[in-house]
């Protein structure tokens, strides 16, 4: 029998029997994966809570997550005497399907706000699909009826160096065929974003199905990370290949000593991630190498030889199946669709190197440079792989994405649709710390660092072929956006270059802008005026965020860029901020714009110009206020007032008539010399009484 207070045996006082229930450190990882999945579901319930108005419902299973995120972390950090492993992976299981249904929901309404379709290759393959569905070839059909059918932006088009978007097909048949059940079923609104949603949450059911028991939690917490659900819901179809590729990368490595099914699981899913889009391509390389060596180890040279050809094989022919069709009948139009990335001399974009000559003036005078780049690097990674094997043999299926860092169109998605499979990989294969790396491994990796880095010094040093500087814009006023720029251009080389400019928006670039005034070609050494006009609404950039303009040549493909343009760093707030009463017809008011920068801290400048605007914006249009400001005229528009030493500009207004629809008042500043407005105070609206 057990007394309180006195210990039982076998136990001490200084060691209580709670101690165990928290485990190695092993166990307190898992368990904080499992707290970090609890509060994705927490932050689940956050986001469906900003559409309670557009669907009052939501407020149940906002209220559910919630409750269900937190019960979660409570029952992370239960002792394994309370609640089993079995019960706990009852709980983690639960928790994914928590995360996948809010996803599901979070999507439609995602669909509901922003109904159009925002990248070109969603519409592309849409399309495709909906003709392949009729039986025409969509590698011989243009894909430009997509823009319209899907309303696609022209700023999510692809365009080549010249300005012209690309339309064409220019991904694997897989990429489309995907969509075919769907269309087939009836469903085509919004089907290729459903199925790209739908492939997501597969792949994350196939990888926690896959990874070791404590690190299956921390699938809950990358299902529901931003930049995957952005890219699941908006239209980039990287999500398609997520689950086949990780049902290759699962135990990959053992693919020499697997019989029947298990054998041809890895290299027939692999092909058929091949068959959707370009990125696995550069996986094939690592695994394939990555096998023979596992033979050889086992077998042999001529065994392991034998084996990574078998899987290549089986991987190319899986790739083969879904393309067949198209590569029989027109093998042509096929290949150069499937090639179409590497051919077209599309804009240099993305998050990897290529953003310092985007952004910084540093390289852009060789775009090529960046390609030749990602193959050195490609070359020197598959060489350390192979140096160094088995230290790599985890990453292989990361790799790719630092080879795609370096090259010249380097998406975010290029980065990280990768690591799903990658965290697949590295926690399912075999580690044998017994094994060796090839005795010279350190020259290969020294050799392979030289190599990368003389590449990527050229990139990086190829100076921009034009001197680009913006001398006015013309904005649309209080719509804060610039619709015509005056560009001084210099050519610096001994070659015509014929420039096409386009505008950089922080990371997103507009559709090429129309040249209104300057020569198309600009000879060797010559200096000359543009004046560029943007193509639509869509490209206009804001006056108040800054931009920067892109020169793009073919011949040879460069970028040269302007410096960031920011009008000021300045802008206007109005005291008071609300006026919630109405104000009697003839009473005078007083309302002060003050200037502050950025951060809200007040800018003490004085005898700087300060309009103060009225307008009426009525239920059937815009009408004319009849206020009087600082005793001027009676609706008088803007008005001008200096600031005092404080930076602070002062309006007294009165209305002599009254009205139901209250008079806005906004403030704002004005560029010197160029005339723009600029640094828009938020809007005051007043009601006067009659």
């Amino acid at each position: 029998m057990r007394w309180w207070g006195r210990p039982a045996m076998g136990t001490s006082r200084s060691s209580p029997p709670s101690a165990p229930a928290v485990g190695d450190d092993g166990a307190r990882a898992g368990r904080a994966l499992r707290t970090l999945a609890g509060a994705s579901v927490i932050i689940w319930s956050f986001r469906l809570s900003g559409y309670l108005t557009l669907g009052p419902w939501l407020a149940v299973p906002v209220v559910a997550l919630g409750l269900a995120g937190l019960l979660a972390i409570i029952a992370a950090w239960l002792p394994d005497s309370v609640i089993g492993s079995r019960g706990q992976r009852r709980a983690d299981w639960t928790v994914l399907v928590a995360v996948l249904a809010a996803l599901a929901l979070w999507s439609y309404f995602q669909i509901l706000t922003s109904p159009d379709y925002g990248t070109d290759e969603i519409a592309f393959d849409q399309y495709a699909a909906q003709l392949a569905l009729h039986g025409i070839n969509p590698y011989l059909h243009s894909m430009a009826a997509a823009f319209p059918e899907f309303h696609v932006s022209p700023n999510g088009y692809t365009f080549r160096l010249n300005g012209q978007p690309v339309t064409a097909l220019s991904y694997p048949a897989l990429a489309f065929e995907a969509y075919l059940p769907l269309l087939a079923l009836g469903v085509t609104t919004q089907a290729a974003v459903w199925m790209d949603v739908a492939a997501w949450a597969l792949g994350a059911v196939i990888l926690f199905a896959a990874l070791p028991r404590r690190l299956a939690p921390l699938v809950a917490v990358i299902a529901s990370l931003d930049v995957y659900i952005g890219y699941a819901v908006g239209g980039i179809t990287d999500c398609l290949f997520v689950p086949l590729l990780v049902g290759a990368a699962v135990r990959w490595d053992r693919f020499a000593t697997s019989r029947g099914l298990a054998a041809w699981r890895g290299p027939v899913l692999l092909g058929l991630a091949m068959a959707v889009k370009q990125t696995p391509w550069l996986v094939a390389p690592f695994v394939v190498a990555g096998i023979a060596l596992e033979s050889r180890q086992r077998a042999g040279w001529r065994q392991g030889l034998r084996d990574g050809l078998r899987y290549a094989g089986i991987a190319i022919a899986a790739f083969g199946v879904p393309n067949a069709p198209y590569l029989l009948t027109a093998p042509g139009a096929w290949l150069r669709g499937v090639l179409a990335p590497f051919s077209a001399q599309t804009v240099p974009a993305g998050q990897g190197l290529i953003s310092l000559s985007l952004s910084l003036p540093v390289g852009g005078g060789s775009l090529r440079a960046y390609t030749v780049t990602a193959a050195v690097v490609l070359v020197a990674a598959i060489a350390c792989y192979l140096a160094t094997y088995p230290v790599l043999k985890p990453a292989a299926f990361l790799v790719p994405s630092v080879v795609l860092f370096f090259a010249a169109r380097s998406f975010g998605s290029y980065l990280v649709m990768l690591i799903p499979a990658a965290i697949a990989a590295a926690a399912t294969v075999s580690l044998r710390p017994e094994a060796a790396c090839w005795r010279h491994w350190r020259w290969v990796v020294i050799g392979g660092a030289a190599a990368c880095a003389a590449a990527v010094t050229v990139a990086l040093t190829a100076a921009s072929p034009l001197d680009v500087l913006i001398q006015s814009v013309r904005t649309t006023g209080q719509l804060a956006t610039v619709e015509q720029l005056n560009l001084a251009v210099t050519n610096n080389t001994a070659a015509a270059i014929q420039p096409a400019f386009t505008v950089q928006d922080g990371t997103t670039t507009t559709a090429f802008w129309r040249r209104q005034q300057g020569p198309a070609v600009l000879g060797p050494h010559q200096r000359a005026r543009y004046v560029i006009v943007a193509p639509s609404y869509f490209a206009m950039p804001s006056i108040s965020s800054g931009f920067q303009v892109l020169a793009f040549s073919q011949g040879p493909p460069s970028v040269s860029r302007t410096g960031a343009y920011v009008a000021s760093r300045w802008r206007l707030v109005l005291r008071p901020a609300t006026i919630s009463q109405p104000v009697a017809r003839g009473q005078d008011f007083t309302v002060r714009a003050e200037i502050v920068d950025r951060l809200d801290a007040p800018v003490r400048a004085a005898e700087v110009p300060v309009y103060l605007g009225q307008v009426i914006y009525a239920q059937r249009g815009l009408q004319f206020s009849q206020a009087v400001v600082n005793q001027g005229q009676q609706g008088q528009t803007p008005v001008q007032a200096l600031t005092n030493a404080d930076g602070v500009a002062t309006f007294t207004i009165h209305s002599p008539v009254g009205g139901a629809n209250p008079v806005y008042f906004e403030a704002n500043l004005v560029r010197p010399g160029l005339f723009y407005p600029y640094g828009y105070s938020p809007i005051l609206a007043v009601r006067f009484r009659s």
